[in-house]
Formats: structure tokens, sequence, C-alpha cells
């Protein structure tokens, strides 16, 4: 049963966290409605952004909760919040992993958020988590960089492209993000990073929360970020 979703059923175009999200939706549905429960999008109610539209190719190919051929009926829903619809569905989203562990650490930073600013990373917050990582009991790991820019990290690679960096992600035995989509899409893997540290401004928002974090799946560490310039005594 295809499901067609205009793009102000969930309020607006998706990114990719919302994308995860809706995974969500369509087990909520399939365990109330219909098991056989796919959605088809309509033009607009996806991101148009290069990393929205290749994510939402990926999650085609590897996820069955999206069709690309329309169906014959529509949900009737109008804006309705992905992250508030948790509160009636749990997280109930998952997403097939069949690649092999390898020994390695990916580190997905957070610098250039354009809305909810204060998901980006302080500086003094990355060279503390690289530092870690350069420990001595980590020699024998692969370290991997994920980011948009070029970056010129001693002791680690950097990979720029984003379908590359979803593998490293799914190969990964340990893993740590910040508060993107990428780290939604961490959670939601049914066989992932063994060791998920994700690192949240203590200014975010609770309803976002990575997937299955509240269901005990890796720890959410919160960093200190000041916009009031407060004073210590």
């Amino acid at each position: 049963m295809i499901i067609n979703i205009y793009p102000q059923t969930f309020g607006g175009a998706l990114r990719n966290g919302d994308l995860v999200a809706v995974g969500n939706v369509v087990e909520y549905l399939r365990k109330t409605t219909s098991p056989d429960i796919k959605f088809y999008f309509y033009p607009g109610a996806v991101q148009s952004n290069d990393y929205c539209q290749k994510f939402f190719t990926f999650l085609t190919q590897n996820t069955d909760y999206f069709s690309l051929e329309e169906g014959s009926t529509a949900l009737t829903w109008e804006n309705i919040n992905l992250w508030d619809f948790r509160s009636i569905s749990g997280d109930l989203v998952k997403i097939n992993n069949n690649r092999i562990s390898e020994k390695k650490i990916v580190i997905f930073p957070l610098f250039n958020a354009s809305y909810n600013v204060y998901r980006n990373w302080p500086i003094e917050l990355f060279n503390k988590i690289l530092s870690e990582y350069s420990q001595a009991k980590y020699a024998s790991y692969k370290k991997i960089i994920c980011t948009e820019d070029t970056l010129q990290i001693d002791g680690m690679d950097v990979s720029t492209d984003f379908l590359t960096n979803l593998e490293h992600i799914m190969t990964s035995e340990i893993f740590v993000g910040g508060d993107t989509g990428t780290s939604h899409f961490v959670g939601a893997l049914d066989r992932g990073p063994s060791d998920i540290t994700y690192h949240y401004s203590g200014r975010g928002l609770l309803h976002t929360t990575p997937i299955n974090a509240f269901n005990g799946k890796g720890r959410v560490a919160f960093y200190w970020k000041d916009p009031q310039s407060s004073k210590w005594l």
C-alpha cells in the first residue's frame, strides 16, 4: 500500500534527520493500519540540497520505507512535527546494515549548521575529541574525520564525500557525532557502531535527541555554549 506525501504533510521539505524520523511514522502505520505501507513523496517534500537528495536515494535503496511509484491515496495529515510524533510512536525505525565492522573510528563534526546554530561545535570541543582519540590505546584504529570541507589533521584521514561517509559509519566500531541527521542515521541502524557518543549543546531540543538514545543506544554528552556572555565569579 503506497501512501502519497505532500510537502505540507510534515510541515515542509524534509532534511536528512527528518527522513530517518519518517521511518517511525511508517512503522507506526504498519502496526496500526497495514503492514505493507510505503510512502511516495511528491516533488518538494524532500529538500533539494544535494546531500538530502543523495540520502533520500540511499534510503530508497537500503530500506523498504519509500516508493518511487505514486500511490492511489494520500496521507491527509498537515504540519505534523515528526519529532513530536515520537511521543506517540516511540523510536521504531530500523535501517538494515549488512556491512562488516572494521577497527575504525569515525568523527562527524558539526561546524556549519545554518539554523539552530547552537548545534555547531566549539573548536575547543573538536580539539578535545581529537586529543581523546589520538591516545595510544586507539593506535590500532583507523581514524576518519567525515566533513564537507578538507581539513589537515595529523594521524587522521579526512573524507568529504557524503555517500562514502555513510559507508564509513556503517563499518565503524566507534562513532562520534553532533546534533545532525547523521546521528539519527547511526541510532536507526539495526547493527552499527558499538561505541557511540553524541556531543550536543545543553541548549538543544529534547525531542530531537538521537534516535534510540532514550532506549540506551549511545551516550549524549553536553557541551557548554554561552550566547549570553555570562560572567563567572
